[in-house]
């Protein structure tokens, strides 16, 4: 069991893959019942977002995510921070 290999065994040595930033959170709050909205960017282009408190359609998740966001197509406002 302690037999050594006739042949070196090879190794291929890729490269590490570079590490992304986590995306931080972006809390929004819902202009109809004021509850807070976290908003974590894995979000789908066509999902519409809805409040968890009152379930009301806040926007598509397009809209939120937009450089700079929509506002005239989203029923929120950011939370600073």
């Amino acid at each position: 069991m302690t037999d050594t290999p006739r042949r070196p065994i090879l190794s291929l040595k890729f490269p590490p893959k570079p590490k992304v930033a986590p995306v931080a959170p972006v809390r929004w709050k819902c202009k109809p019942c004021g509850a807070t909205v976290t908003l974590t960017g894995d979000e789908p282009p066509e999902q519409d977002i809805r409040c968890p408190a009152c379930n009301a359609r806040l926007g598509l998740a397009s809209s939120f995510l937009a450089d700079p966001p929509l506002i005239e197509k989203i029923r929120a406002r950011r939370l600073p921070g």
